[in-house]
């Protein structure tokens, strides 16, 4: 029992010692916190008001090593948690070989942004120079890169439809000059058979610094339908034939083949085509007369010759 006594009073006595120590070491460094010092501490810069209509090319160090004085508990809280401070743009000075703001300059903006109880010893004694190159604006087209394969016997009713099918950029000449179009990214769709809707992506906003886009998503849709196929024969006109000549081609008909709607298939007449053939442009090789179809109806999603060129005679009056 008389040991276990002894034991107990060792333990207080060590337990008695050591907060005798902690609060020994607390007040020193309360002590030590509260004179004042002087120390190197680093600053996150922030550039307001930037002129309107332009933009700051080669952006001005973000940081910077500021010498102040302060006490030990404020230098403290700089170093865990670094201080940003500002710089007003508007008191820089124009010359003609660009802006910049003086070190006395932005050293009073600084110096009104410290706390209390904090001066300011040293600064960087070099002048910030600023690029600012004027906004233009410019608007392109969309490019859209989709691969659409359609399944057997469908095809795209109509366009495929671009939401929006122009973008405006913002930015400096330097970079909107070298854009002529926008490209969305990569699609490739197979064996459609219904409509689609997609929203995709611009290439070109992460590959521009300094330049806006007024979108940067572009939605594209299309309707597909079932086709069906018929072939019209339809009577070739000769076009370009001097007086006093005749011409008569073999055959006088070419087949047309139709890719439409059945509905629309149905009502088909040749006379709903015009098919030609220039009498003063024939082929090099063959003489043969080359077709082209100058017309054909609405309805008809796909029309192609069967043959590509005839043959002809002349008939003299």
């Amino acid at each position: 029992m008389i040991k276990k006594l002894k034991s107990g009073i060792r333990h207080r006595k060590a337990r008695v010692f050591l907060i005798f120590l902690a609060c020994s070491f607390g007040a020193w460094l309360i002590s030590r916190l509260s004179q004042t010092y002087s120390h190197t501490v680093e600053f996150n810069i922030i550039y307001t008001h930037l002129p309107e209509n332009r933009v700051l090319m080669d952006p001005p160090p973000p940081e910077m090593g500021v010498r102040i004085r302060a006490n030990g508990f404020q230098l403290l809280g700089y170093q865990l948690s670094p201080r940003t401070v500002e710089i007003d743009l508007r008191n820089a000075r124009e010359t003609r070989k660009g802006s910049y703001i003086s070190p006395q300059a932005y050293r009073e903006q600084m110096e009104r942004q410290l706390g209390q109880g904090i001066g300011m010893l040293q600064i960087p004694s070099d002048t910030i120079f600023m690029n600012f190159h004027e906004l233009r604006s410019k608007t392109v087209p969309v490019r859209v890169q989709a691969n659409l394969d359609f399944a057997q016997n469908y095809m795209l009713d109509g366009e495929l439809s671009v939401e929006p099918d122009k973008v405006t950029l913002l930015g400096p000449r330097e970079e909107i000059d070298s854009i002529s179009e926008v490209h969305t990214e990569p699609l490739s769709l197979t064996d459609l058979k219904a409509d689609f809707q997609f929203e995709l992506s611009l290439e070109e906003p992460g590959k521009y610094r300094f330049t806006e886009f007024s979108k940067a998503q572009i939605r594209i849709s299309g309707q597909v339908f079932r086709f069906s196929e018929t072939v019209v024969e339809v009577p070739v006109e000769v076009i370009g034939v001097p007086e006093g000549i005749e011409i008569q081609t073999f055959p006088e008909a070419v087949g047309v083949l139709c890719k439409g709607r059945v509905a629309g298939l149905k009502e088909l007449r040749p006379e709903d085509f015009h098919l030609v053939a220039d009498y003063s442009a024939p082929e090099a090789e063959t003489g043969r007369l080359m077709l082209s179809l100058a017309a054909r109806p609405e309805g008809v999603y796909q029309a192609q010759l069967l043959e590509p060129s005839v043959e002809f005679i002349i008939k003299r009056e």
